[in-house]
Formats: structure tokens, sequence, C-alpha cells
């Protein structure tokens, strides 16, 4: 497996840079959203000018480096009837998905860490203040907050065996991500109910949760039950898939994809 996937990391690796244009447009575009939001809040009170700069960069960096596309490729395949190529594959298609992330979110890594330590030494207020131990928990749940939005895109993309235009669910689930994730706000800004339905949704996890840990907003007891509620979602976001899975493959067979 190690083998296969070093081979499928590499041809990822050259189609990204056939792609490089389209690759530097994408990730460019992705950060405008989360520095227009930043600018507002700035305005709205300018007293924690440095807490949202800090805030919004983080999810700049998270949210990149937590970010999935495959149900667009997975719409568009299964509906075009290339994704038949990949089922007569021996190995699994989320193997190939798996390695263009791997390959995209180390790109991501590459440019967004030395940009943060220049951007640093002449910001002040973008300057870490952590320990050890909390560096490797955010970490953690930014390694945690991937997989899940991995998983929910995948099995979003899966749904095409079922429904034309998948992407309009999953845009769906987008926009509630957008306020339950943190990316338009810090959570602890939004209203009580909103806050308490966060908790136990999967998209807090997917960015919020790392933030928090980052900029000490939560504390022993909150990382212990984020951790716990986010590893729940992992395990239900893979029984999920795998059903979904075998059920499109029935639903492909029986209409002689």
């Amino acid at each position: 497996m190690i083998r296969k996937y070093i081979a499928l990391l590499r041809m990822k690796y050259i189609e990204m840079l056939a792609y490089r244009l389209a690759t530097l447009v994408w990730m460019t575009g992705a950060v405008t959203q989360p520095l227009i939001t930043m600018v507002v809040w700035m305005n709205i009170d300018p007293s924690q000018s440095d807490a949202f700069l800090f805030y919004f960069m983080a999810v700049i960096f998270v949210e990149r480096m937590t970010s999935a596309w495959d149900v667009w490729e997975l719409d568009h395949e299964i509906r075009e009837g290339t994704f038949s190529n990949y089922i007569i594959r021996p190995l699994h298609p989320i193997h190939w998905a798996i390695a263009e992330n791997i390959v995209y979110k180390v790109l991501f890594l590459v440019i967004l860490v030395p940009i943060w330590a220049i951007a640093a030494l002449f910001v002040p207020a973008l300057r870490f203040d952590v320990t050890g131990g909390q560096a490797l928990l955010f970490l953690a749940a930014v390694l945690l907050g991937a997989a899940l939005r991995f998983l929910l895109s995948y099995i979003c993309g899966l749904l095409g065996f079922w429904i034309t235009k998948v992407t309009a669910v999953y845009s769906l689930l987008e926009v509630i991500s957008l306020f339950l994730s943190g990316r338009i706000a810090p959570l602890s800004m939004l209203p009580p109910l909103l806050q308490q339905w966060s908790v136990f949704l999967p998209f807090r996890y997917m960015i919020g949760f790392p933030i928090d840990i980052i900029t000490k907003a939560a504390n022993g007891h909150d990382m212990l039950q984020g951790f716990a509620i986010a590893s729940i979602w992992m395990v239900v976001f893979i029984i999920a898939l795998r059903w979904i899975w075998e059920a499109g493959l029935k639903k492909n067979q029986a209409v002689g994809g």
C-alpha cells in the first residue's frame, strides 16, 4: 500500500504542476472571503483588531488545511460516466482522492507557513503564545477536521449515484457551515442557541475547534469534549461512507454503469 501511495502522490503532484495556474487562482480566491470578513469585524469593533487579525489568519490557514473539493469532482465524474474508470481499478477510488488532498495541502502548508512566519516578524498580533502541547493538540484537531471535511464531501459526492447535481445539496451544507464552523465569526460571538448547536454538529470541528485551541478559547474540558464529539462524527461518517459506497455500486451496476 505504501508503494501504491507513493506512486499516487507522484502522479497527483505532476497533475498539480500541469494545472499550477488554476491551483494558484483557486488558492488566492479562497482567502478573499476571510479577509473581507476580517476587515468588516475590525471596523465594527476596532478595539479587538489584533484578536480578529489573528483569528481570521488562523481561519485562512485551517480552512486551507481542511478544505475538500471531492464532491464537485465526484458529481461531474458520476454524471458523465467517467467514474466507472475508477471503479474497475483494483485500488478503491477514495485513495486517489486522499492522495490528491495530501499533495495539495502540503503545497498550501509550504506556502502558508513561511508567509505567516515572515508576517509575524512585523506584526506582533500574529505571533504565537502557546506551549508545545497546545501546538500538538492544534495539529491533531486540524488533521481531524480535514478528515471530517473530506469524508463529508466524499459522502455527498457519492450521492451522485442517485441525485443529479448533488453539489446543490452540498452548497446548502456549506452555507450552514459558514456560520457554525466559525468562518464568518468566532463561535463565541454567535447567539447562545447556535453556540449550543455548534457543539454537537460536525461543522465546528472542521475549522472553529482547532482555532479555539490555538487561541486558548477552549479549556481542558472543551478540548476533551471536542475531540470526543469529533471522533464520534468520524465513526458516523466512515460507516455512512461504506454503506453509501456499497449501495451506490449496486445502483451503478443496475443501470449498466
